[in-house]
């Protein structure tokens, strides 16, 4: 397995001046490429800092791709520190990069000056990688050790440069260090907690082949993804690997999968209800609109959507819902007897097949002992019949009316299922 190390250089990235977004795009490429990124790290305008930290990486990695520098002004010291690493002799005006160099500035109206010309200047060791976006061209260095070819690519931090000069690193990196390939697949679970469902799938993890790897990915409006990666010299075997075990992983968790890639719960939701030809109404209190903000974000809901009411105050669910007096008086807003009444409410309202209803606290206030803040309930109505399902969420506001709003899509899927 090739392996490789991000080094983005600045202070401006290290104050917060500007995010880094150079590392997660050369980790697609070079994920593409079938080279694994096993590290990244930003490193100051400092010459010793960035020696101490590219000998490290290289030493630890076949590849290290570095970010930033390449300008023209004295806090620009990449090549320098390039050059001492990599025991240059000398540096060189590279011919291509200076006559771009001298058209931008004739295109421009300006003369060439040292600053300038000095872009083209490149170490004596390094192959040239020609920048057609900006001045700086990129430089590759052979750091290959006894018996391991290895690579040192320097690249420009402009990231719309860098991002064009990635195809040409990708190649040499084929012809160079002939990586294998990389396959994933994820699969989507909702209904079960990240601990328990690694100790669901323990004794299965321990047992896959030493170049597949399992991750969890939480998320509180999607629930937890599961990608498997397998690392494999050929693509068909890998792709093979990978759904193998899928298959297993699907047995395994059953209707907790919900869907791959992708795909989200209000997405499989509408697609259910479409494929079914059936309509669908919501009346939301504690989520505020979250429900149904998510599936109209999708292009053609209205092909499934009913309509949908807001009924925050108890004299709203009893107006507009009609929602009982007696049933807000006995057991409160939040309630399965509420949630339940605002789900049949909704649905002879709308005219609709299916509802949704969610009735809870949102927080920070609002909680009491045997209501505490987190608490919702979710009713869902249609030709099953009615039914409800309560649960205690921890976190800030908006995330509880996210996984409220999620809570409440996954209950009505697994009715549909």
């Amino acid at each position: 397995m090739i392996n490789a190390a991000i080094c983005t250089i600045g202070d401006e990235i290290l104050i917060g001046q500007i995010v880094d977004t150079n590392s997660a795009f050369i980790s697609r490429e070079l994920n593409r490429a079938g080279v694994r990124v096993t590290t990244k790290i930003s490193i100051g305008d400092s010459l010793d800092e960035i020696l101490k930290t590219l000998r490290i990486c290289i030493n630890e990695n076949d590849l290290v791709v570095i970010t930033g520098g390449l300008g023209p002004t004295k806090d620009d010291i990449t090549k320098k520190a390039l050059s001492v690493l990599t025991n240059s002799q000398s540096f060189y005006y590279n011919d291509e990069q200076l006559e771009f160099i001298k058209k931008i500035c004739a295109k421009r109206g300006l003369e060439v000056s040292d600053l300038n010309r000095d872009q083209a200047l490149v170490p004596d060791n390094c192959t040239v990688i020609p920048n057609k976006m900006g001045t700086a061209p990129g430089m590759v260095f052979d750091t290959s050790e006894e018996n391991t070819t290895k690579m040192l690519v320097s690249l420009p931090g402009v990231p719309y440069e860098m991002e064009g000069m990635m195809p040409a690193v990708n190649e040499l990196i084929s012809n160079r260090l002939s990586p294998g390939y990389i396959h994933h697949k994820t699969i989507v679970t909702y209904g079960i907690a990240e601990a328990s469902l690694a100790k669901m799938l323990e004794e299965w993890e321990d047992n896959l082949d030493k170049d597949v790897k399992l991750a969890y990915l939480p998320n509180p409006s999607i629930g937890i993804r599961l990608r498997l990666s397998v690392y494999n010299r050929d693509r068909e075997n890998s792709i093979e690997i990978v759904e193998r075990y899928l298959s297993e992983l699907k047995s395994i968790l059953g209707s907790l999968v919900y869907g791959e890639g992708e795909d989200t719960l209000e997405t499989l939701i509408f697609n259910i209800l479409k494929n079914k030809g059936k309509r669908l109404a919501i009346a939301e209190s504690c989520t505020g609109g979250t429900i149904m903000s998510r599936l109209v974000s999708i292009p053609g809901s209205s092909e499934i959507i009913s309509g949908g009411v807001i009924t925050y105050s108890n004299e709203s669910k009893i107006n507009v819902l009609k929602v009982k007096q007696e049933t807000l008086e006995k057991y409160g807003a939040v309630s399965r007897e509420c949630a339940q009444e605002m789900a049949k409410g909704v649905k002879e309202l709308y005219n609709a097949d299916y509802a949704i209803a969610t009735t809870g606290i949102a927080g920070p206030g609002g909680g009491t002992d045997l209501k505490p803040v987190g608490s919702v309930w979710v009713s869902v109505s249609g030709d099953f019949g009615i039914d409800s399902s309560y649960k205690v969420f921890t976190g800030d506001r908006t995330r509880n009316m996210i996984r409220f709003s999620s809570e409440a899509l996954n209950f009505l899927r697994i009715k549909l299922l």
